[in-house]
């Protein structure tokens, strides 16, 4: 199996924060109904305009090349395990929380794929 690289990792990200916004500011009565935390429209609306601007920002950075894109994975690793963190303790709270299953479930994907590029091989002329 292919090792991903940086760039590879980043877009899973990348793909995490575009499903966080949309769960976040579109489903967010739902998907909060199903947390330890309940749902709370203007916190969830926050953590929505959180993911756009980390994907506005993302882009920016997407042509600045694969030093870039190592830097954000390093940076979104933190985040996820802090996320994931919070989302354990949410389920150890409240066992049938399915978002926050959800939550540490695809916070783990994004560690486990940032861990496996960010410790890979550098390519030459980018990741």
């Amino acid at each position: 199996m292919r090792r991903p690289s940086v760039r590879d990792a980043r877009n899973v990200w990348l793909a995490g924060f575009s499903s966080a916004a949309v769960l976040q500011g579109v489903f967010r009565r739902p998907f909060g109904r199903g947390s330890a935390w309940d749902y709370n429209a203007g916190w969830q609306r926050e953590i929505a305009v959180w993911n756009v601007g980390t994907l506005v920002t993302a882009a920016g950075l997407a042509t600045l090349g694969p030093e870039a894109d190592r830097a954000q994975v390093r940076g979104y690793a933190v985040l996820s395990t802090l996320f994931e963190i919070n989302h354990l303790v949410a389920v150890w709270r409240a066992p049938r929380s399915g978002s926050d299953w959800f939550g540490a479930g695809l916070n783990a994907v994004g560690i486990a794929v940032g861990i496996a590029a960010l410790t890979g091989p550098r390519a030459s002329g980018g990741d």
